[in-house]
């Protein structure tokens, strides 16, 4: 599904890279976020410095900081969201007499694994375990810049190959394989980003409620809120079945029930057939790797497309695996 970008163009907005010394004002940035997924802020901004160099941002670590609109005679309120990464995009836009106008972009650190291809082969590790020595042995990263909160228990594998893809891909492919999803939260101790891996729905955040108000003239702005909610449904597939075969027991039933996570939607419709998903045992959907488990979370990946919910807001609080509540009455029941 198409992420749609988001605009602002605040000025209270700060950016911080670290090493330059050089004044920088914020005069707009493009963001895109997402569920297991790097995050993408592309920020311009201004400087009386009209020689800021590549040399002196690309690489360096960089916080942006979301702050809201200020309120005359308030004094000025801390951030209500930084994100922490580092500098992989600069761009000198264009110079006046007084100052010039520059971009960078800011990404987690995750994303500079698309720079590393490798051809490689591991044995007799589990996926969390592939992924994490990649991260420490490869990408230099520690215990606190990534950490594992999971419900199953993987089965290592006897060999897994990497061939031709980029590191980011490569851990990607795999997690999703497994139905292991990423998300970014903050450090503010250590002023870091954190790789938070989660294969439930335990790592999502609850408790924010945002007011049902379209922006106008009669507002000043200065309440965040949500407007523009629409909803779209589709039939989607009602169940699946894996099959797979399993040479050192080749005359073991390999293949599962028809697998249904609704419970009996009516709403849904017909069987999806998957072979060869690689598991060596039918199991249950609750055994990580079997069979049964395999078409459990194909048929989640199929009813993720049931239901699509959109909408816009103000709000610098939201994040991929937030789960908002909208208050007003004509708000549709869904979001409420």
């Amino acid at each position: 599904m198409d992420i749609p970008a988001l605009n602002f163009d605040h000025s209270h907005h700060k950016l911080k890279i670290r090493g330059l010394q050089s004044p920088v004002d914020v005069l707009t940035f493009t963001g895109r976020e997402q569920l297991s997924a790097s995050f993408r802020y592309d920020i311009e901004f201004t400087s009386t410095d009209k020689a800021i160099t590549p040399e002196s941002v690309l690489m360096q670590d960089g916080a942006l900081s979301l702050t809201a609109p200020p309120v005359q005679g308030m004094p000025v309120q801390a951030p209500l969201r930084t994100l922490y990464g580092v500098i992989t995009g600069f761009k000198h836009l264009s110079s006046s007499q007084d100052e010039a106008r520059y971009e960078v972009r800011l990404e987690p650190r995750m994303a500079l694994l698309t720079r590393s291809r490798q051809n490689a082969i591991y044995q007799n590790l589990t996926v969390p375990q592939i992924v994490e020595k990649i991260l420490r042995e490869r990408h230099q990263m520690r215990g606190q810049d990534f950490v594992f909160n999971l419900k199953s228990e993987y089965p290592a594998r006897e060999q897994v190959m990497q061939y031709g893809e980029d590191d980011l891909t490569f851990v990607s492919r795999l997690l999703s394989e497994v139905g292991i999803w990423f998300r970014f939260a903050t450090d503010a101790r250590l002023k870091i980003e954190v790789i938070e891996f989660y294969d439930d729905q335990s790592g999502y955040e609850r408790g924010l409620t945002l007011p049902l108000r379209h922006p106008s003239g009669l507002h000043d702005g200065t309440t965040e809120a949500v407007w523009g909610l629409n909803t779209s449904y589709s039939v989607v597939e009602k169940s699946v079945t894996t099959r797979d075969y399993n040479y050192r027991s080749a005359t073991a039933e390999m293949m599962t029930e028809q697998h249904d996570a609704t419970g009996g939607d009516n709403t849904t419709y017909g069987e999806a057939y998957h072979y060869a998903d690689n598991f060596l045992q039918k199991g249950d959907k609750e055994a990580a790797e079997s069979g049964a488990f395999y078409a459990r979370i194909r048929h989640e990946r199929y009813l993720n497309e049931q239901a699509i919910l959109k909408g816009q807001s103000t709000s610098s609080l939201l994040m991929p695996g937030l789960e908002i509540r909208v208050q007003g009455d004509d708000a549709p029941a869904v979001f409420r």
